[in-house]
């Protein structure tokens, strides 16, 4: 090392015994930071006192609160350093244990700090959104394909699990994402997950029985689980709190994108070329996504961990408990949804286990002294709690619309598969402008509490306006109403997940935002689930216990007489009303929790890490 920074250890080490007198000496004691060891916390913080006093130039006011021991990563952005000093600081940043200061903050004050790894943001935020469209398109693209795979299988009874196991998978990986990533590293895991969606998807689209489609399926959805998450929590991590929106709205817009056109082009490649190619579509893709990612993508270091200590400190129970119960949750109310019979399927314990189960997953995590896989913390915070509940409801409400909406076309207007996605796009087109201007004005005002407040309302009015259709409405008018749900939706996307990752430390933002959207999926499958209950409930009480009508298919229905179509499409219509108000209560109930969030600030400090520093280290 150079002769520099010999005199510079020597003279940080002086100043902890003696009073400081020169003042340039206090400048480049604040300037080349120098590890101090734990047991002279005392000494820093009474040095750090008088130099603070004395200093009068701007550059030591900005930094009279950083403590001796703070390495140069947790210090806010200062003046370029001379070449002696980056010598000094990437010497001290792999004695000093930055590692461990990156994501083991031990006081509120380092718990403000965000560091920032630079990025090549053009490459790396339009390759994370690829795949997290990829994820999302796999949700709706085999809708419209599933009656061509029964048929080519010639097995109509398994048919129902093809979409239902990708949910479930899905659901499933999603509370251990946070946790893991913060131990194993985001890249890590990220790979592993676009990995497994990848294999997935060609053993998908290389499927030689229903069986092995409904497996591979179920390794795609554990592969696209991990996507939604990473990709969102990555965002989170390489851009400040402050300019988060203009990214966000990004994740927002491919998750509009990918489910308005999903059933399109799925309908479109089933019609020009073979169901496989719904699947093997994302290899090429996908592919070209995470060849950017990992050329491109800096992330910071994580803390080293031995495999003996991560045994030691891993909550392995209750993500076992919590994985199970959601499983068995989500696999009793979709048995119950497909058959409309719930103690007939013997489904009920499903539910009631799996539910017993989450909790039981919650309330061990208060108590463990491992690493919770949802930490208490999370659930203490009125923010927190209200934001989860409002954005359960949100997408509870919006799964619900983006599958019922097309099977109401197909059953009450008389469209086609194809064409019912098709008058679903622009409904999904204003979802994404309205996104798009609410991130702008968000940068701008941070009206957060505001605009998730005018976006309930508008919710609410359109899915209560709905109730007004019958069979026998405008289509302008259906094309309208259902418009006005999406605008409203457009303006609470973004807020939600800007005010769960604002309400919580740095350090805690991954868990948070993978808990977010775990919450988010759940309530897509549940409103999923609970709007095919209603409709099978009322049409099959409307034609005395008759549930076949309730799932005829598109093309049955065409060929029935007219009388026929006449009484099925009136009760259909009448079923989607009962949905409809179902949805407008819900939504109400989630608008009024708004009103009760906190003003948050996203003036959060931050600390730009340079690209070649914040290369993440091997565990």
């Amino acid at each position: 090392m150079h002769d520099p920074l010999n005199r510079n250890v020597e003279l940080a080490s002086s100043e902890q015994t003696t009073e400081a007198t020169d003042e340039s000496h206090q400048n480049n004691i604040l300037t080349q930071p120098v590890a101090v060891e734990t047991e002279q916390n005392n000494n820093e913080v009474r040095v750090q006192k008088e130099i603070s006093e004395e200093a009068s130039t701007s550059r030591v006011r900005e930094n009279e609160s950083v403590p001796l021991s703070k390495t140069p990563t947790d210090i806010e952005e200062k003046p370029p350093h001379t070449e002696v000093e980056v010598e000094v600081e990437v010497e001290l940043k792999n004695e000093s244990g930055v590692d461990e200061k990156v994501r083991g903050k031990e006081n509120e004050e380092d718990e403000e700090i965000q560091l920032i790894p630079e990025n090549n943001m053009v490459l790396v935020v339009p390759a994370l959104i690829l795949c997290l469209f990829l994820a999302a398109l796999d949700n709706t693209i085999v809708t419209v394909a599933i009656p061509t795979i029964t048929q080519h299988f010639n097995d109509s009874s398994h048919s129902f699990w093809i979409s239902t196991a990708y949910t479930l998978a899905t659901n499933a990986v999603m509370p251990a994402m946070g946790v893991l990533s913060n131990i194993l590293g985001r890249k890590y895991i990220l790979y592993g997950s676009v990995f497994l969606f990848m294999l997935g998807s060609a053993l998908s689209g290389a499927s030689q029985s229903m069986i092995m489609l409904i497996i591979s399926r179920a390794v795609q959805g554990a592969g696209g689980g991990g996507i939604s998450s990473l990709t969102n929590i990555l965002i989170s991590e390489i851009t400040p709190l402050k300019t988060r929106p203009m990214y966000t709205v990004l994740t927002s817009s491919a998750w509009g994108v990918a489910l308005a056109i999903g059933p399109v082009l799925g309908g479109v490649i089933c019609q020009n070329t073979t169901w496989r190619w719904i699947f093997f579509i994302n290899l090429p893709v996908g592919g070209i996504a995470i060849l950017l990612i990992i050329i491109f993508l800096r992330v910071l270091p994580v803390k080293r961990q031995s495999f003996r200590t991560f045994l030691k400190t891993f909550d392995f129970f209750g993500l076992a408990s919590a994985m199970t119960g959601v499983v068995l949750f989500l696999l009793g109310i979709s048995l119950g949804g497909e058959s409309g019979h719930w103690a007939r399927r013997g489904v009920l314990p499903y539910i009631i286990i799996g539910g017993v189960l989450v909790v039981f997953a919650m309330v061990y995590d208060f108590h463990t002294k491992r690493n919770p896989v949802l930490p208490p913390v999370l659930f203490k915070s009125m923010n927190g709690i209200i934001v989860m509940t409002c954005s359960f409801i949100l997408y509870m409400n919006d799964y619900l619309f983006a599958y019922h909406v097309p099977q109401y076309y197909q059953r009450v207007r008389g469209d086609d598969p194809l064409m019912s996605g098709v008058h679903f796009l622009p409904g999904a087109a204003v979802l994404i402008v309205s996104s798009a201007v609410i991130g702008a004005v968000l940068k701008s005002f941070a009206c957060f509490r505001t605009v998730l407040c005018i976006g309930g309302v508008v919710c609410t009015a359109g899915l209560g306006s709905l109730i007004s259709l019958d069979a026998f409405s405008p289509f302008s008018k259906a094309m309208g109403l259902i418009t006005i749900f999406m605008f409203g939706s457009g303006f609470m996307f973004l807020p939600l997940l800007i005010v769960m990752q604002a309400s919580f430390p740095p350090s805690l933002t991954s868990i948070a935002t993978a808990t977010l959207m775990f919450v988010r999926y759940m309530g897509g499958a549940i409103g999923i689930t609970i709007g095919q209950v209603i409709f099978s409930q009322r049409v099959t009480s409307a034609f005395h216990g008759d549930s076949t009508i309730a799932r005829l298919p598109y093309e049955r229905i065409q060929q029935l007489s007219k009388d026929k179509r006449y009484h099925i499409k009136t009760t259909y219509a009448s079923a989607y009303k009962t949905i409809w108000l179902f949805t407008t209560i819900a939504m109400a109930v989630g608008t009024v929790a708004i009103f009760f969030i906190k003003g948050i600030s996203t003036e959060q400090k931050f600390k730009k890490v340079p690209a070649k520093k914040a290369k993440e280290e091997k565990v």
